[in-house]
Formats: structure tokens, C-alpha cells, sequence
């Protein structure tokens, strides 16, 4: 009995370690149960605790609701339907207007850089006294007359090789064959050579012999006021050749120190025929044959004098706009100047798309022979550079020049190299190869003469002091005002800054509030990506912990 005893005992105590085992089953289960209860409602709460951080899509929303971009708004108005056809015309609006900004913004950008400079009229009625008299240059550019010819012959010295008829053709001519820009080459040249040597003649005072300002002019006027001509009328140096100047002060200042003082100009209170600058040659300048005309025209193609106008400054060189007085004939040249002001420090992109200057201040000069910075100036400074980079030496039309820097004279040996390459260094506009550059730009105050003239025959009634031949020359000032221009950038910080604002505001709505808003949504967006990584990983990490931890308490 006690045997089945046991065994019922033991069968009893079989049943019952199953029954033990579903209850601690279930009591697990609660516990497990629990447990994750405890977890998200810590969670929750710790979250509620920290503060809820928002979403990217949430500051994308609110960023669309709230912008001063009125264009962007209608993306964030979650509660219109507008169903998907609205959604794509709006898409298509928005993007319709960035290429229409992107497009006028860029045409916006190209008219400033092609026309980076607006000029305006400051005044039509500047009095004409506040403009300085142009310098007037005259050039003979016809044979010398035979009786000086005769005279000069008379006092030299005639070489065995050279006869007295080639001789009187070298000194009727030799003005012109010994011009730096001559296309015509002398075949002579090697007995005008042993011309000037027998006589110990350089070129220049060769030409100085045969060209004398003082016997040049018989009358001259100023302001209606007889002048002597020896004192107002001197010796110059132009491209044409040896000249005779009024008012030309540059090769007073050749050599001198940059920035220096300048004189007080000459003005005329006066306009019209009666006023300024009269003068009328000597006769005898143009009693020469008609062979000798015709002569003449072969070496140059000119039968008078050269007249030229320009700056008092400026050298009289290519750029100077010429005109040409005949026999008997009287020149009139009406003056109408015109004063342009530029702002030193403007600049502009050129064809290379680099920044350089719209103008040269007066204490910028950059030249290296002239101490004063004109536009013709500069040309002739580079006309300087090229004769001394091809031939090593200047012609007798620079000879201030190359007294002073002590440069090398092209005498009559030498002149040959400087009329071969004529077409190499008559520079007259800017240039740019491998050997050798030139860009020249305007003073940023340019006193520019625009002339008017005027070729009459000369009678005896216009000038009852003269005798029948004759030729004169009037340069007076045109009216009794003048314009004075100036030349400001065409788009400074402001007119920038208010087109472009004008331009976005037209097509997205949007002013430079909109742009700090921009800026300040991609920062808060940011913010929340980072955030919203930062709060997974932490609430992973807690979430982990809490199941350990509630695995120890229940084991």
C-alpha cells in the first residue's frame, strides 16, 4: 500500500511541477508585459520631460506657411485641395518665373559690363573764358622758296661729289625727304649724307636751317590786338616735322618732374571772327613755281601748310586732327570746346575680361617720356618705344626727348630704318602682339576741341594790309559758351543692390527679409535632421537599458 502510495504520491508530484511550470509561464509573460509598459511610458515621459524637438518636415512646413515669398506659400497650405493637375501649374509657375529672373538678371549683368559708364551734361552754358585756347601748330609742308634757297647755298659748304643743282633739289625738298614718316624713300640719301657732313649739319638743324618761323608770318592778332610774331610763335616738333606753335607749352616740360604745376592758360573772353588767334604769312613763303608744285607733290601729298589744333599739353602727333591751307586762300577753324570729367578710380572689363582704368588721373601719369598725361601723349610714348625697339634711336621729331634722356639720334644713316617700318610705328590706336603692347586711356579730365573749318579766297578787301597773294589762318572760339560734361559709373552699389532687389521682388515676391529667412530655414532645418538623428539614437540606447534592466529585476 505504501508502495502505491508512493506512486500516487509521486504521480501527484508530477502533475503538480506542470501545473507550477504554467504559472511561472504566465507570471513571466505579466512580468514581460509590465516591463514594457514601464519602458515607453519612461520613454514617454522622459521625452516630455526633455522637450519635443521637431521634425525637418515640420520646419519645411512651417518655413512654407510663414515665408515672405509669396510664391512658396501655396506649397504649404496643407488644408486647400487642389488636387495634382494645381499642384503641376503651380510648379510650372514658380519655375516659369526663376528662368524669367535668371534671364533678366543676366541681361541686367551684360548692358553694366558692356556699358559700364553713363555720360550727362553738367552744364550747356559754361562761360567760354573758363576754356583754355587750343595750341595752334603750323607745318610747312611745300618747297622752300628759291631765293632762301640760293642764300643758304651761298653760306655752305658744296662737297665734290654733290653738284649745285642737286644740291638746290635737296634744299628744296629736304624738310620733306628727311620726315620719319615718309613713304617715299630719297635716292640720294648718300649724297645728302656728304651734304650735311661737309657742312658738320645734324638733321635737325638741317631742317631748322631750311624752316624759320621768324620770317615765316608777317601779321599777327590776339584778341584784335597786333602781336609780335617772333615773340608768340616758336619753333616745334610735331609727327609732321618741324613746325611753328602758338601756345604749345609741352616741350617746356619735357624732362620735368610728374605733377608739376601747370601755367595759367591762355583764354580768349571774346568769340567770333573778330576774336582770337590771327595770322597771316610772309608772301615770299609761297613764291615758288608751279614745277616745283608739281614737284613737290611727288614726295608728299600736300601743296601748303599743315594746320593742326589741339591741347596745349598734347603733343601734335597722328591723332591730332590736321587740315591743310593753300596758296591764297585764308583758313577759318570755328572752336567748340568741350570739357569731359571722369572720376579717378573708375574702371572697367576690356575684350581680355580685365578689370583696368576708365580714365588716368593727373598724378597717375605712367608715361615715360612725357611728364604730362595726354591721350595723344601716350601714343606718342609708344611711338617712342617702338622707333627705339626696331632702329635704337629717335628721329630729329623727338629730339627734346632725346636730348634729355640721352637717346641715340637717327641721323640720315639710321633714318632709312625708321621710313621702312612706317607702318610699325605710326601707332595710332591701341595694339597688342608678342613684341610689344599699347593701350592708352583719356585724362580723367579731357579738354576736347571740336573744330570747324572753313576755306575761303583770300581778297584784298578781307585783309586790306596785305597785298593781293597772300594766305591767312583765324582760329576763334565758335559761341560764347561751352558744355561741360561728365561721366559717372552707370550702376554704383545702390543702383545694383535696388535693380537686383526690384528684379527678384518682381518675379518670386520675395525683398532681402526673404534671403535672412532663407538662411535662417536651412539653419533650423539642419538643426532638426541633426535633432531628430541625435533623439533615435538616444531613445534606441534607453529603450535597450530598460529591457536589461528589467531582465535583472525579474531573474
Amino acid at each position: 500500500m505504501s508502495k502505491i502510495f508512493n506512486n500516487q504520491n509521486q504521480n501527484f508530484l508530477y502533475l503538480d511541477t506542470k501545473h507550477n511550470d504554467t504559472i511561472l509561464r504566465q507570471s513571466i509573460a505579466k512580468i514581460n508585459v509590465n516591463v514594457k509598459s514601464d519602458l515607453t511610458k519612461d520613454v514617454t515621459e522622459s521625452t516630455k520631460k526633455e522637450g519635443k524637438n521637431p521634425t525637418p518636415r515640420e520646419v519645411l512646413t512651417d518655413y512654407l506657411e510663414s515665408t515672405s515669398v509669396h510664391g512658396l506659400q501655396y506649397f504649404g497650405k496643407t488644408n486647400i485641395e487642389v488636387g495634382v493637375l494645381g499642384k503641376i501649374l503651380w510648379a510650372f509657375t514658380i519655375l516659369t518665373c526663376f528662368v524669367c529672373l535668371s534671364l533678366m538678371l543676366m541681361q541686367f549683368l551684360r548692358r553694366y559690363n558692356e556699358n559700364p559708364t553713363n555720360t550727362y551734361i553738367q552744364t550747356f552754358d559754361a562761360p567760354i573764358f573758363r576754356a583754355p585756347f587750343p595750341a595752334v601748330t603750323i607745318c610747312p609742308s611745300i618747297p622752300i622758296p628759291l631765293k632762301k634757297r640760293l642764300a643758304i647755298l651761298e653760306n655752305s659748304i658744296l662737297p665734290e661729289n654733290v653738284s649745285r643743282e642737286l644740291a638746290l633739289e635737296m634744299l628744296n625738298y629736304g624738310h620733306l625727304i628727311t620726315h620719319p614718316y615718309m613713304n617715299k624713300e630719297f635716292k640720294q640719301m648718300d649724297k645728302l649724307k656728304e651734304f650735311l657732313d661737309a657742312n658738320k649739319w645734324s638733321v635737325a638743324r638741317f631742317v631748322k636751317t631750311l624752316i624759320n618761323c621768324e620770317d615765316m608770318f608777317e601779321l599777327c592778332w590776339w584778341s584784335t590786338e597786333r602781336i609780335d610774331c617772333t615773340k608768340s610763335i616758336k619753333h616745334s616738333y610735331s609727327s609732321y616735322g618741324l613746325c611753328c606753335s602758338f601756345n604749345y607749352l609741352l616741350e617746356n616740360y619735357v624732362g620735368s618732374q610728374k605733377g608739376q604745376p601747370k601755367p595759367k592758360p591762355l583764354s580768349s573772353a571774346d568769340f567770333g571772327l573778330w576774336s582770337g588767334l590771327k595770322l597771316v604769312f610772309n608772301k615770299e613763303m609761297f613764291m615758288i613755281t608751279q614745277d616745283d608744285m608739281r614737284s613737290s607733290t611727288r614726295v608728299v601729298n600736300s601743296n601748303g601748310m599743315v594746320v593742326l589744333i589741339h591741347h596745349r599739353m598734347d603733343y601734335p602727333g597722328l591723332n591730332t586732327n590736321m587740315y591743310t591751307l593753300q596758296v591764297n586762300h585764308k583758313l577759318e577753324i570755328a572752336i567748340k570746346p568741350e570739357l569731359i570729367q571722369k572720376p579717378a578710380g573708375l574702371q572697367h572689363r576690356n575684350k581680355e575680361k580685365q578689370l583696368v582704368p576708365v580714365c588716368i588721373a593727373e598724378d597717375q601719369n605712367t608715361l615715360e617720356y612725357f611728364s604730362v598725361y595726354r591721350y595723344s601723349n601716350c601714343y606718342a610714348n609708344c611711338r617712342v618705344k617702338a622707333m627705339i625697339q626696331l632702329c635704337g634711336c629717335l628721329p630729329f621729331i623727338y629730339d627734346n626727348i632725346a636730348e634729355f634722356y640721352n637717346i641715340s639720334r637717327c641721323e640720315i644713316e639710321h633714318l632709312p630704318c625708321i621710313q621702312r617700318n612706317t607702318k610699325l610705328i605710326g601707332i595710332v590706336k591701341d595694339i597688342q602682339n608678342e613684341n610689344f603692347t599699347c593701350s592708352c586711356r583719356t585724362p580723367c579730365e579731357n579738354m576736347n576741341y571740336d573744330n570747324s573749318p572753313n576755306l575761303i579766297s583770300l581778297t584784298k578787301a578781307s585783309l586790306p594790309n596785305t597785298t593781293d597773294k597772300g594766305t591767312a589762318i583765324k582760329v576763334y572760339m565758335y559761341s560764347q559758351t561751352f558744355q561741360m560734361l561728365l561721366t559717372l559709373s552707370a550702376a554704383d552699389e545702390t543702383y545694383l543692390l535696388a535693380s537686383v532687389g526690384g528684379i527678384f521682388s518682381l518675379f518670386l515676391g520675395c525683398s532681402f527679409l526673404s534671403v535672412v529667412e532663407i538662411v535662417y530655414f536651412v539653419y533650423l532645418y539642419c538643426r532638426a535632421i541633426f535633432a531628430h538623428k541625435r533623439h533615435e539614437v538616444q531613445t534606441d540606447h534607453t529603450t535597450n537599458e530598460i529591457f536589461v534592466n528589467g531582465r535583472r529585476r525579474v531573474y
